[in-house]
């Protein structure tokens, strides 16, 4: 179930555009083109995640589908492309990522983009996604959002998902160095997710299903969410 769907980006790319008209300086040209270029493979990469969970989860009864959620707590904003909840209160966070040339993880989790005989580095988005998944717990607690069950509130379990390009090239790491399982293409979703399912042992399963909560449940929850959603638009106050 669709509880948000994607922003409209037209007012920040817009802003962008007039900025661009304006600009006399080189430089500050550069800096508004090289915005734009990354605004514009963002919104790509987002479109195109967006529709694997929305093909695979944004019908379905065990559900709720949050799409671009800014959320502001304590001075701290976070601006989260995907969540995914189920009706066991797993939230899956997932932040997309438009790489469609090869992407290099070293063994200290570091990441690297590679293109022709060019190499640069990038933040980690796995340290990014921690952070949102920081702020976004915090949030909920502080706000008492979740439900409770038999009087006892309902204490969610975070997933992480970092969410690449189809087309990218990953390099990875030994898993016994450092672990990026988390780290999938977008068209590898679905899989993933299932994996996580069939990982569980029988016993487990038993008292995971005493512990489901009604979609109905889960929905007003994922809609309290949505409510303190905040669609302030993000431009690079360096740039301006």
């Amino acid at each position: 179930m669709i509880i948000k769907s994607r922003d409209p980006k037209d007012r920040d790319i817009a802003e962008l555009d007039a900025l661009l008209k304006q600009a006399d300086a080189q430089g500050k040209r550069f800096l508004i083109e090289r915005e734009l270029r990354a605004m514009k493979a963002g919104i790509a990469g987002e479109e195109d995640c967006a529709y694997y969970i929305n093909f695979y989860f944004g019908k379905s009864d065990n559900w709720c589908v949050i799409h671009d959620l800014r959320i502001e707590h304590q001075g701290s904003v976070a601006q989260i492309d995907h969540l995914l909840i189920n009706r066991l209160f797993e939230i899956y966070v997932i932040e997309s990522k438009n790489f469609s040339y090869e992407v290099a993880i070293n063994d200290s989790g570091e990441f690297t983009l590679k293109s022709g005989s060019h190499s640069f580095g990038i933040p980690s988005p796995i340290e990014q996604n921690k952070r949102h998944i920081f702020l976004l717990e915090k949030f909920i607690a502080d706000r008492g959002l979740t439900p409770s069950r038999l009087g006892i509130p309902i204490v969610p379990r975070y997933r992480s998902l970092i969410l690449m390009s189809p087309k990218s090239v990953i390099s990875r790491p030994d898993r016994k160095t450092f672990d990026t399982d988390m780290v999938i293409k977008a068209d590898t979703l679905r899989t993933k997710i299932d994996h996580n399912v069939d990982k569980i042992n029988p016993l487990q399963g038993l008292a995971i299903m005493g512990n489901m909560s009604k979609i109905k449940t889960v929905t007003e929850f994922a809609e309290a969410l949505r409510s303190y959603h905040s669609s302030t638009a993000i431009i690079n106050p360096s740039i301006k």
